[in-house]
């Protein structure tokens, strides 16, 4: 009888748990181009997104603009930025699913905006 219950509640425990295992997060709806940044960010963190605080910013030492970026703005979640151009910088954020939600901001000398936006999966760790 103790077998049977314990079978059932696993049962349903599968039945309610499967159909989320495919579930990713999604980005937020509301990002749209060249939106300040500072509204980018509240919205990534308001839908769960997380500051990657594995960047490898915090080991090296910074450019100008990156460091503008991590230290004088307070954007830890910045990776990289380009010397030249647009001056474009690459932040991301982190899931509970393995995945990064990769940002890219322009006009970064100035008030930073959203550029362009992305989802990729987070390399496996040998």
């Amino acid at each position: 009888m103790r077998h049977a219950l314990l079978s059932g509640i696993a049962l349903a425990l599968n039945i309610v748990v499967l159909p989320f295992n495919g579930v990713t997060q999604e980005i937020p709806t509301d990002l749209r181009q060249l939106m300040p940044y500072n509204e980018a960010r509240e919205f990534i963190l308001d839908e769960g997104w997380q500051i990657n605080y594995r960047n490898p910013n915090t080991t090296e030492v910074l450019s100008s603009l990156l460091e503008r970026m991590v230290n004088e703005l307070d954007y830890p979640e910045f990776e990289n930025c380009s010397g030249t151009g647009m001056g474009f910088c690459r932040a991301s954020f982190v899931n509970a699913y393995g995945e990064r939600l990769i940002v890219v901001t322009v006009h970064n000398q100035e008030e930073p905006t959203l550029f362009r936006w992305w989802i990729e999966e987070e390399p496996e760790q040998e």
